[in-house]
């Protein structure tokens, strides 16, 4: 059908819309495959398929045996797809497989029907090519593929009776099954989660092997023993204090000692998590792969949970300095200044952790050229240094430290001098209670809070400190600092001293932008597509992106309302939808100014659905969903694309636009782009922008910030590419995967070089002080268009 077009319409525009039309609805839903395809068909069996097989005006019909996966082609714009069907009753019985072909799918074809159809269901294809298959002495299936594209090719799809819900739900069932502590069984091998009560360090064992010590308990109350028997030290659970958690997988239960015991077997693996409550979920693994799945998180939170609200916390933080007593056995979180080895049953080592002790400390006297490592003169006679006495066992390990390293030193006792009462610390040989040193690695929540001490103390000496000092102290943090190159770069010119989240927070006057180096805690949304916003530059509105889920409705319910209209000022084709609804497509296209031409820039749709639209936007050209009211056309609401060209769609502010579609001026742009084209209707375009919430940690302090303004900085992409380019979005995930890894990686998160920006919000009347980053970009992140 065609609506009266004006006089100096071409008779090649009508064609082209026409031909836009073919192919529309190429996929249908149907009931039943023998009353619901068209009568003017003629079935052919697939065993009959030749190559030189007259197909026009046949179709043929099978069971879906196999699907293949939606594959993106390289313009990331067409898709493709293989499926193998059969026929449920072939005419006569063959001994090949004659009646299984593979089928190829092309375009949003593929698409539709990788959306639409199951393994199990029943296709009828028409409109299909056929060519030899490359494959089949291979596969042994038929000889030929059926080819169908995006423009010519129409599938039916019969659902199979089976319930959808027992088809996906073999893929529910958890990958591991985790044991509760008191129901362990002798001899049994189980995957665990528990919370370290006690735990001694990797030492070695009369064999080849490393064993290290833990004692566990989870919800039930059972206590069990825990032994881990591993040829390489690195190898073993990396726990730093009780109360953190661990996972444990494929562990024999044995009895030892009357009680349960876990011990390693073959395959064994341990993932373990910090213990306290409100901090990342990040596993520590010296693992390559393993898996951790949300169900891994929600299992940590609950044991981080109940484990704090015991009214005995299996945690037991460190002793500062400060608070040492005279024969006390207690936990140190220090940093290394120099070591010596005394003898070869002793080694001296020089720690601090900015606080002051309360008793004089005993000074070591040291052979000349024999210390490596220093400390500043300032403070001699200020007890800021300790000297640590590691002994027998723990020479070797207390050897291997460097200057610079951030130590955990437990079960350390405090050893007071009989007669000057000075204090020494000595670690004792052997094992008990869990003696022994480790080095904290540089993303340790306790190191970035044994830093900010130190940067303190540091400067509450900065005034007494000679040159000598300063430059030995700049060496030794920029040697423990060497591995925490950070990920991020400013690009203000803002002349501003570093501080730490904690001091930002408490300023009583914050200044207009400060300077910060942290680490990112969490982010939200966590699912990036979720960031987009939308922006009206002149309203300053922010709306949702609307999903694909949301434009599928609005779509479908404006093609409901109204047959196709009249438009005077535009040439018009109809074309039949859906057959079973009736349901028809209008094109509409504006008559040209002067010498007409094949391919119209714009095009107004009426009638269409959301994935019909997406199609005819396959070739670049603007499309403007429409529908009909009192009798003409008019622009779908707001949370609808008002524009659509190839993948790119374009919002309008429902505020600030005063559509009109009475003659829309386009057919006279000069210059055609979507803004020009949105002035012309009437409509205020709308900004893609990106907003997230970032929850940064410096070891002082955490601190909510907004990340909006400074987003493109920050990516080093556009937030138009963002919505529209799968690159971009991919390095932006990226990007996201660095700063905060997965689960299941084992990479540490890295230090960001912030610019914070000081902005005021109104809440219940009040004004509140917010941050946000900007002049801030993130370096090492995959490139992008």
């Amino acid at each position: 059908m065609l609506f009266q077009p004006l006089g100096r319409c071409d008779t090649l525009l009508y064609r082209w819309l026409e031909n836009k039309t073919d192919g529309i609805m190429p996929l249908h839903i149907i009931q039943d495959p023998l009353q619901d395809v068209p009568k003017t068909l003629q079935n052919i069996q697939i065993s009959d398929l030749t190559q030189k097989s007259d197909c026009v005006g046949k179709y043929v019909k099978g069971k879906v045996v196999f699907k293949g996966p939606l594959v993106s082609r390289e313009d990331r714009l067409s898709y493709i797809l293989k499926t193998v069907i059969k026929e449920d009753s072939p005419q006569q019985s063959t001994v090949s497989n004659n009646t299984s072909i593979s089928v190829m799918l092309f375009g949003g074809l593929a698409k539709d029907f990788s959306h639409h159809a199951n393994q199990g269901d029943t296709v009828v294809l028409s409109s299909f090519s056929v060519s030899p298959s490359p494959t089949f002495k291979k596969d042994g299936l038929h000889p030929c593929n059926l080819h169908l594209e995006d423009a010519k090719g129409c599938v039916y799809v019969s659902a199979a009776s089976a319930p959808a819900e027992k088809k996906s739900g073999a893929n529910t069932t958890p990958k591991y099954t985790y044991v509760s502590l008191s129901e362990l069984q002798h001899g049994s091998v189980v995957n665990v989660y528990a919370v370290v009560t006690f735990f001694k360090l990797p030492y070695p064992t009369r064999g080849t092997d490393y064993c290290s010590t833990m004692k566990l308990t989870d919800q039930s109350g059972a206590k069990v023993g825990c032994n881990i028997f591993c040829a390489k030290q690195d190898n073993h659970p990396k726990i730093f204090k009780t109360g953190d958690i661990i996972r444990l997988h494929r562990m024999k239960v044995q009895i030892h000692g009357g009680g349960m015991t876990l011990v390693t077997s073959w395959g064994w693996s341990a993932v373990t998590f910090d213990g306290t409550v409100g901090t990342p979920v990040v596993p520590r693994t010296t693992s390559k792969a393993f898996h951790f799945s949300e169900e891994d998180r929600r299992m940590v939170t609950e044991l981080r949970e109940w484990a704090a609200s015991t009214s005995d916390p299996p945690s037991e933080p460190s002793v500062p300095l400060s608070a040492v007593a005279p024969r006390q056995f207690f936990n140190l979180t220090c940093q290394l200044l120099a070591k010596a080895t005394m003898d070869s049953a002793c080694t001296l080592l020089k720690v601090w952790d900015g606080s002051r002790c309360g008793y004089p400390l005993l000074t070591v006297p040291v052979e000349e050229g024999t210390l490596e490592g220093g400390s500043p003169t300032v403070t001699e006679g200020q007890n800021l240094i300790a000297n640590v006495l590691a002994y027998d066992n723990h020479v070797e390990a207390a050897q291997a430290l460097k200057p610079g390293d951030f130590l955990c030193i437990y079960n350390l006792h405090a050893v007071a001098n009989p007669v000057t009462s000075e204090l020494s610390f000595h670690l004792h040989g052997g094992t008990s209670y869990g003696r022994g040193i480790h080095v904290l690695p540089p993303d340790n929540r306790d190191v970035s809070q044994l830093k900010s001490k130190l940067q303190v103390c540091a400067e509450q000496m900065e005034d007494d400190m000679d040159l000598d000092d300063i430059s030995w102290l700049t060496q030794l943090n920029s040697n423990s600092e060497g591995v925490e190159e950070t990920s991020s770069v400013r690009l203000c010119t803002h002349s501003l001293p570093q501080v730490s989240l904690a001091q930002a927070k408490s300023s009583a006057a914050p200044p207009q932008f400060v300077h910060v180096r942290a680490q990112l805690n969490s982010y939200q949304p966590h699912r990036l597509y979720q960031c987009l916003k939308l922006l009206c530059p002149q309203c300053k509105a922010i709306e949702e992106v609307p999903d694909a889920d949301s434009l599928t409705e609005r779509f479908e319910e404006a093609a409901k309302g109204g047959g196709p209209c009249r438009v005077p000022w535009a040439v018009t084709v109809i074309t039949d939808a859906d057959i079973a609804t009736g349901r028809k497509i209008a094109l509409h296209a504006c008559s040209p100014e002067g010498p007409t031409d094949e391919r119209p820039r714009i095009v107004f749709v009426q009638g269409a659905t959301f994935d019909q639209m997406c199609r005819l936007t396959s070739e670049h050209e603007y499309m403007v969903p429409v529908r009909s009211s009192r009798g003409r056309i008019a622009l779908l609401d707001s949370m609808v694309p008002f524009l659509l060209r190839g993948h790119k769609r374009f919002y309008g502010c429902k505020q600030c636009s005063k559509r009109k579609l009475v003659k829309p001026p386009v057919e006279t742009l000069e210059v055609w782009n979507e803004r020009n084209i949105s002035e012309a209707l009437g409509v205020q375009l709308m900004q893609y922008v990106v907003m997230m919430k970032l929850q940064l940690d410096d070891g002082t302090d955490t601190l909510d910030t907004l990340l909006f303004d400074g987003s493109e900085d920050f990516f080093g992409v556009s937030a138009d590419s963002i919505a529209h380019n799968q690159e971009a979005q991919d390095s932006v995930q990226q990007t996201m995967d660095i700063l905060l890894p997965p689960d299941n990686s084992t990479s540490p998160r890295p230090w960001l070089d912030l610019c914070l920006c000081l902005y005021a919000v109104e809440e219940n009347g009040e004004n509140q002080v917010r941050w946000q980053i900007v002049n801030t970009h993130t370096k090492n992140h995959p490139e992008a268009p």
